[in-house]
């Protein structure tokens, strides 16, 4: 009886240290690939988005692809030698714009003599060949990852539009005389004689840009001069024990207020209001004679001041443009990955996933077998 027991206890013992080395095994196996995989799917900041470039000319281009947000800031550029790049961005809308340029040969300028059959010489005419460009943009919503392909045609030519612009101040009246200048956002166009992207405003405050349709950026701006104070103060002060007559005049004696937006197709023109930068005043001591009658030193102060960090749409910036909000017109929706990529996971880290739901599923189901074996060998006599 007692050698009986004895290997039934042995037999249980090596039985449950069996068990006991599969659930580590599985355990081990399915802890790790949880730990991979969950923070790599968890809610990605960022989604990959592939752009492409198809060109309506097969010539050896020179590629750039620009986006930007709908605050107007530039957050991806690529310029390179191949039509597709890859970026990073989070889930929102974006203005994409895409240029192909190529540079044809030129010839020369001047040519040199050359020898004919009568053996006189005589030089070739100087000839230059325009660059040539083709241009493409897209409004696009991004919830995920995303394949995006943008089409271009010829630059120059595309059909012009008649854009109206309208400058004002702050308080509404008309600006006139205000400075206006436009370009294509992202392009890299030959500016055609036919364009009228620069002037200015009548008395009423407009003027009429003639654009091809494409996003344009508009900027106007005008010099403003300050009614300044007829009298100036002057004041006596002590330095190391000596009165110094100190003359205060102020500036500037002119501001300059600048506006911007952007005409984003199919828009037919824009309203800018002028605004006046920040700034603030330092002092320049802009001299000091010799003393004069009394021991007095007359000192000419200037209230000088510096202009701070542009206001949001004051001026154009290569990386920055009028902050813009597109209608739903206006707004794609671009092709979503499918798959795995769309839902975060790689093919590994869902093979991963699936081993490791395995095992958690395999040790489960082992746990039960084993509860099972023990409580029928404990109901035997």
């Amino acid at each position: 009886m007692t050698d009986y027991v004895n290997k039934l206890f042995r037999f249980k013992t090596s039985k449950l240290r069996t068990t006991s080395v599969l659930v580590a095994l599985l355990l081990g196996l399915s802890i790790p690939a949880f730990a991979l995989v969950v923070p790599a799917g968890a809610s990605p900041a960022l989604n990959s988005v592939n752009v492409s470039i198809q060109t309506s000319e097969a010539l050896p281009f020179q590629y750039q692809l620009t986006a930007y947000n709908t605050s107007g800031f530039q957050v991806a550029n690529f310029y390179g030698s191949y039509p597709e790049a890859a970026f990073g961005l989070p889930s929102g809308t974006y203005l994409i714009t895409a240029s192909a340029y190529y540079q044809q040969n030129y010839y020369c300028n001047p040519c040199p003599l050359v020898k004919v059959a009568n053996g006189t010489a005589s030089s070739s005419p100087i000839a230059y060949i325009q660059p040539y460009s083709e241009y493409g943009y897209a409004v696009e919503k991004l919830t995920g990852p995303a394949q995006i392909t943008i089409a271009t045609t010829n630059s120059s030519q595309a059909s012009l539009i008649r854009l109206p612009v309208h400058v004002q101040f702050f308080n509404g009246t008309a600006a006139s005389g205000a400075y206006v200048s436009a370009y294509v956002v992202g392009g890299n166009y030959a500016y055609s004689q036919d364009w009228v992207n620069y002037g200015q405003t009548g008395r009423d405050g407009n003027f009429t840009l003639v654009m091809p349709s494409a996003p344009i950026e508009v900027s106007a701006s005008l010099p403003y001069p300050v009614d300044l104070p007829k009298n100036v103060s002057t004041v006596t002060v002590k330095i190391g024990g000596q009165d110094v007559n100190v003359t205060v005049y102020w500036q500037p004696s002119s501001v300059t207020l600048s506006g911007q937006a952007l005409i984003l197709p199919p828009e037919s023109g824009a309203d800018i209001t002028l605004q006046v930068q920040q700034s603030y005043a330092y002092p320049v001591y802009s001299g000091g004679g010799a003393a004069g009658s009394g021991g007095v030193t007359t000192v000419t102060t200037t209230m000088a001041t510096a202009t701070a960090t542009p206001q949001q749409g004051s001026s154009p910036q290569s990386n920055q443009i009028a902050p813009f909000t597109p209608s739903s017109g206006q707004v794609s929706s671009p092709a979503q990955q499918s798959g795995p990529v769309a839902s975060g996971f790689s093919a590994l880290e869902v093979l991963i996933v699936g081993l490791g739901a395995a095992a958690l599923v395999g040790v489960g189901a082992l746990l039960i077998a084993v509860r099972r074996k023990g409580t029928a060998d404990s109901a035997r006599p």
